[in-house]
């Protein structure tokens, strides 16, 4: 089905189907690199079972990256109890604390909760979705799978009239 009219458009029509995934398990490190390799800002998490688990922004390396020295022991600490099931000694906590973005994983920043539309959701349901929970991206999921991702800039295109260039006026 082909929908021409902007303003009937719904969230399958202007979401990405090019869907960048990062893995829980990754290191925060490789995160970023993913990040800027792909020219992105956020993606969706998905689990070694390629279960959706979270979503990871690049506000949430900055919010990690900015810990004191005592809450990031705290975030390698609670990693390794969970993780590996040991408990490490101070003075390997903070050597390890100065070199946290290859010792965190995106699980320990990524956020939990996933905000989902449906591909039927109207551009004016994703937005204030959008709006309501203070994001720039939503997952567009059908039967809890993830079909494609709409950030504010795609909003914002569809937004655009037809035929028309922004331009800037300074």
């Amino acid at each position: 089905m082909s929908i021409t009219h902007k303003n009937n458009l719904n969230a399958q029509a202007i979401m990405s189907k090019t869907l960048l995934s990062a893995y829980e398990g990754w290191t925060i490190h490789r995160l970023a690199e993913f990040f800027i390799k792909h020219g992105i800002s956020g993606a969706p998490v998905i689990a070694s079972d390629h279960e959706l688990v979270g979503v990871v922004t690049v506000s949430d390396i900055f919010k990690f990256s900015s810990m004191n020295e005592d809450n990031r022991r705290e975030a390698l600490r609670n990693y390794y109890r969970e993780s590996c099931e040991i408990d490490l000694d101070e003075a390997s906590l903070r050597d390890w604390s100065n070199r946290a973005e290859y010792n965190c994983t995106v699980h320990q920043i990524m956020q939990h909760e996933i905000i989902t539309v449906r591909p039927e959701a109207s551009v004016a349901e994703v937005a204030a979705v959008m709006v309501k929970n203070n994001i720039h991206r939503v997952v567009v999921t059908e039967k809890k799978i993830a079909l494609g991702v709409i950030t504010s800039m795609d909003i914002l295109r569809n937004l655009q009239p037809d035929g028309h260039e922004l331009r800037l006026v300074v």
